[in-house]
């Protein structure tokens, strides 16, 4: 109940693991002999895959040559190269070149998921409509906690998975009071970096909470995150990033033709990212139809890499948020083969992918992951606006 001038709102929500699903499953070709190695092997880390495998050889490192070849999908899942491992020491057993490579099937099993994660928060809103007070608390399995890319020594001093409470911050600096806690759970199956880390399942969950806050306030919900924002520098970015999204877009927060527009803003690796999706519900399923994003990296160097950056993670997030999910069964990760798993096909694909691109600071700035925070929240808003519920769980279901 609400009592007198101050009203309270609580929301609940989760994400369920995901898998990477790369199209290339983990493996190396390794050849070792005598004191030398050479290793074939896609990885986003050459440096520390060359490190680990002199160390387990018993090698100098300057003896040990890792051959990067083209990625064939990283996205958090070439951090981890035990295949360089297994192949060499293989090798250095038999003598001969060894190549070693998952199945689709172990490559499933086998994986370091994108953890699961629930979220609670709690909010309070004055007379005026202002947020008084806002918390968010985010449980998550590991994420840079327990890979090689984080030392564990470094667990202690750091307190708090870094990858874990990645966009879990408040970002609206005019709340007077506001405090984000992260809880690490143990897990029995490995949990480690996906693309964004975090970002995506924290930014759904406080913006979807910031949506119900300008609901319960009676006001537009681009406006009511405005009025949140702190002055100073990277609230000047927060808001120009919503100002444009909102006038490229044409936002409304009433239904036009059967069709709601969704609204999301985040800030990652201080990039801040607004979008809007342009949302129907036809044949009982989300039907994405334009999304609009306002991003401001600072200097753009490229900006038609950096466009292409924002539309490939936007369909990206699109599939995490709406189809991608691991299960157990029985002691059993599910599903292990592509069809079962299900992800974004092209006719999921929204017709347009609006980029306007700002230059709020003279240096570049992160690209490749902070258009993946808003995504989900975006559409889980346009669907409220189209049925009156509220989905608190990614993969996003109607029923």
């Amino acid at each position: 109940m609400w009592k007198g001038s101050l009203r309270r709102l609580y929301l609940a929500c989760r994400w369920r693991s995901g898998a990477h699903a790369q199209l290339e499953p983990s493996g190396a070709l390794a050849y070792v002999e005598g004191d030398r190695a050479t290793v074939m092997i896609s990885t986003q880390v050459v440096q520390l895959t060359r490190t680990e495998l002199a160390e387990r050889l018993g090698f100098d490192a300057d003896k040990v040559n890792i051959v990067p070849t083209f990625l064939g999908g990283g996205f958090g899942r070439r951090l981890h190269t035990p295949h360089a491992i297994e192949a060499a020491l293989l090798s250095k057993a038999v003598g001969k070149p060894v190549k070693c490579f998952f199945t689709r099937k172990e490559e499933f099993q086998n994986d370091t998921f994108r953890p699961p994660t629930h979220h609670i928060l709690r909010g309070k809103l004055n007379a005026d409509g202002m947020i008084e007070g806002l918390e968010h608390n985010v449980s998550s399995g590991d994420v840079a906690f327990g890979s090689p890319m984080l030392p564990s020594v470094l667990e202690t001093v750091m307190g708090a998975d870094l990858g874990a409470w990645r966009g879990g911050m408040i970002q609206y600096g005019a709340i007077p009071n506001y405090r984000a806690i992260s809880w690490r759970v143990k897990l029995p199956f490995a949990t480690s970096w996906w693309r964004s880390l975090g970002l995506l399942a924290n930014t759904f969950a406080i913006e979807s909470f910031m949506d119900e806050l300008a609901v319960a306030a009676g006001k537009n919900p681009a406006e009511f995150r405005l009025s949140q924002i702190q002055v100073d520098d990277r609230g000047k970015r927060l808001k120009s990033v919503i100002t444009a999204v909102v006038d490229k877009a044409g936002y409304t927060d009433t239904l036009v033709n059967g069709r709601a527009m969704g609204f999301a803003v985040s800030t990652d690796a201080n990039t801040p990212c607004a979008q809007i999706a342009e949302v129907s519900i036809e044949k009982n399923e989300i039907k994405v139809h334009k999304v609009t994003c306002a991003m401001d990296p600072g200097l753009v160097v490229n900006p038609d890499q950096v466009r292409a950056q924002c539309e490939g993670v936007i369909i990206m997030g699109m599939s995490a948020a709406m189809f991608e999910k691991m299960d157990v069964e029985n002691g059993e990760l599910t599903p292990t083969i592509y069809g079962p798993y299900q992800m974004a096909l092209m006719k999921h694909a929204p017709k347009e992918i609006d980029v306007v691109l700002l230059q709020g600071s003279d240096t570049p700035g992160a690209v490749g992951e902070p258009p993946l925070g808003p995504i989900g929240a975006a559409i889980a808003n346009a669907v409220f606006r189209l049925t009156g519920k509220r989905l608190r769980e990614m993969p996003l279901q109607l029923a």
